[in-house]
């Protein structure tokens, strides 16, 4: 999984608007009450987070369950388990796989971003500008650009921590909620994308 400019920006955007969901166990949450921070300690806590939330999903396979659209997922492997140099498939409501490429995962797309603005040493604004705000729940409200045919805008995803680890997304289209799984995957998961990776590899030499 590469970082890349505006245009993959913009790509990435549109592939995660894109993707509909899967139906999971929903994570147990317990609110814990927030307490008075100044929004630079608000945004160092939530960028933590996302640095130790995408840290995991690279080490470990990760599979995001769209909650509300069974079987519909995303499903990452860890970069060391890559097959045959891929490593990401979306997976539709019927059950068909296809190979996704140059996919970065929601539960990493905060630190992705935070991180390529800052290696082109660009302010925050344009397409890098984004927002953080803590809710009293104790979830995050985070602010990005939303690409879509008719222009971009800001939209608002809700990220759930337990134990410092994202565990949940919900988008502004709340249908699209994702349940954010880290660890092995099962055996039937792994051969979809090892089956969708084979089909993409032999129609690329077609």
């Amino acid at each position: 999984m590469k970082k890349s400019s505006t245009g993959k920006i913009a790509l990435l955007a549109v592939l995660l608007l894109g993707l509909a969901g899967c139906t999971a166990a929903e994570p147990v949450v317990t609110p814990t009450p927030t307490k008075t921070q100044t929004q630079a300690e608000i945004e160092a806590e939530f960028y933590k987070i996302a640095d130790d939330s995408c840290a995991k999903a690279q080490k470990e396979n990760t599979i995001e369950r769209f909650i509300n659209y069974p079987p519909q997922m995303v499903i990452t492997l860890a970069r060391e388990n890559a097959y045959r140099d891929y490593s990401a498939i979306y997976v539709d409501d019927k059950g068909a796989a296809k190979v996704i490429y140059e996919s970065e995962l929601t539960v990493c797309w905060p630190s992705y971003l935070i991180s390529m603005m800052e290696e082109a040493n660009q302010p925050n604004e344009g397409d890098y500008e984004h927002y953080v705000k803590k809710n009293a729940d104790g979830t995050f409200t985070w602010t990005d650009k939303n690409y879509a045919e008719d222009g971009s805008n800001l939209k608002d995803t809700i990220y759930v921590a337990v134990d410092g680890i994202f565990v949940k997304a919900i988008p502004e289209d709340e249908a699209n909620t994702r349940a954010l799984e880290y660890g092995p995957i099962s055996d039937a998961d792994m051969q979809l994308l090892k089956d969708a990776v084979d089909a993409e590899l032999e129609r690329l030499s077609e």
